[in-house]
């Protein structure tokens, strides 16, 4: 490979890395009616001791933080629901994947 081939290559590389992808499994982000749905990702959630709270965007938060403008109204086990104002935005886990499970040599 000549040099100005491996130096593009190298550039290309570069401008690939700096660019961030969409993770194809993760599922959509739901806004309100007429909201702009904000470039918030929810990672976990998590339930300690009887509470639940949430992974957005790596930052630890429960009921009554905010993010951004937006302020953490409920969490659920599957999803966590934000407000600002008058508008709503749900941030959904990816849905819980249940395969049947057969034994071996017999039906379900």
């Amino acid at each position: 490979m000549s040099s100005l081939s491996a130096c593009l290559a190298a550039a290309i590389i570069a401008v690939i890395a700096t660019v961030e992808l969409a993770d194809p499994t993760m599922p959509p982000t739901h806004a309100g009616v007429g909201a702009a749905a904000p470039a918030l990702r929810l990672q976990a959630i998590v339930r300690a001791q009887d509470r639940l709270f949430a992974v957005i965007d790596g930052r630890h938060v429960v009921p009554g933080d905010r993010v951004g403008v937006w302020r953490v109204v409920e969490i659920r086990r599957d999803a966590v629901q934000l407000r600002d104002g008058s508008r709503e935005l749900e941030l959904r886990l990816a849905p819980e994947i249940r395969r049947e499970v057969t034994p071996r040599g017999g039906q379900p």
